[in-house]
């Protein structure tokens, strides 16, 4: 919904102007409104790119807790840089989930039974890809 309004109004940054010097300006009889009206047609865009900056919420990022199996590891390179997923499934789910891992956590055996706190994309769709952030003994 953000990325829309931004869009309306640009859009409407640009068009309003343009098609107020077309189509009203030339009927306008006192010189005054005909040098004025076209700023005037700035307005719309500019209330319309307010209320969507004002209606954004920052919603604050909060840690989900799960457990599930350890699968498997893979590590990844991208342009002589390297990063690891490891392969969790879920208590209670029939599929698997892919999640970031961090060198610096400590790495768990193949089948162990883990629980952690991790960062959702699912949940915030801002994120890029789930992530570890810690194991947690329960």
């Amino acid at each position: 919904m953000f990325s829309f309004m931004i869009f309306i109004g640009i859009l409407s940054l640009v068009m309003m102007p343009f098609l107020t010097i077309i189509f009203i300006v030339p009927k306008l009889k006192d010189k005054n409104h005909r040098d004025t009206f076209p700023y005037y047609a700035l307005l719309p865009g500019c209330l319309i790119l307010a209320l969507a900056v004002y209606l954004k919420e920052e919603k604050p990022v909060l840690i989900s807790h799960a457990c599930g199996v350890v699968q498997f590891y893979k590590t990844y390179s991208i342009k002589h840089d390297h990063f690891e997923r490891i392969t969790i499934l879920f208590d209670g789910r029939k599929y698997n989930r892919h999640l970031r891992f961090d060198e610096q956590i400590e790495r768990k055996n193949k089948g162990e039974k883990v629980c952690f706190e991790y960062l959702d994309k699912f949940e915030y769709p801002d994120l890029a890809e789930s992530k570890i952030l810690k194991w947690v003994d329960r």
